[in-house]
């Protein structure tokens, strides 16, 4: 009995060992940055970091304001408008553009269409964001 209680604590060790190695760690998040917005390429998505990671998100017709929490990996926006309701989350990391500068990737995006019928026909699935100076 000992044994098998000592090689499941030992499979549940291995296992957490090998999903922590999945995360990677970074020197600093997006919301650490200054001097910068995170901002698409078409501008329909913006992230300040230094005014409280507040921005705007559109789509279609629409433009939502929105604040982003960045936790490890993860990254929740919420509509500031409606009393912080969660629009979407994802994962995020870096990725460089072809001028080796860090951009922001938000990917594996769920959208709350509980909430945000009009987000149903929304099928973005990953966003690319640049730094673009102040």
């Amino acid at each position: 009995m000992k044994k098998v209680i000592a090689l499941a604590m030992a499979a549940v060790i291995c296992v957490g060992v090998l999903l922590s190695g999945c995360t990677p760690m970074y020197d600093k998040s997006p919301d650490q940055y200054s001097k910068i917005r995170w901002i698409t390429y078409d501008y329909s998505f913006k992230i300040l970091p230094s005014d409280g990671c507040k921005g705007t998100y559109k789509f279609n017709d629409k433009t939502y304001n929105i604040k982003a929490e960045f936790e490890s990996s993860r990254v929740k926006i919420v509509d500031t408008d409606n009393k912080n309701t969660e629009l979407f989350n994802g994962d995020w990391t870096y990725e460089k553009n072809s001028d080796g500068a860090e951009q922001l990737y938000i990917y594996n995006i769920s959208f709350n269409t509980k909430a945000y019928k009009e987000l149903d026909t929304d099928y973005a699935e990953h966003v690319t964001l640049k730094q673009e100076k102040l």
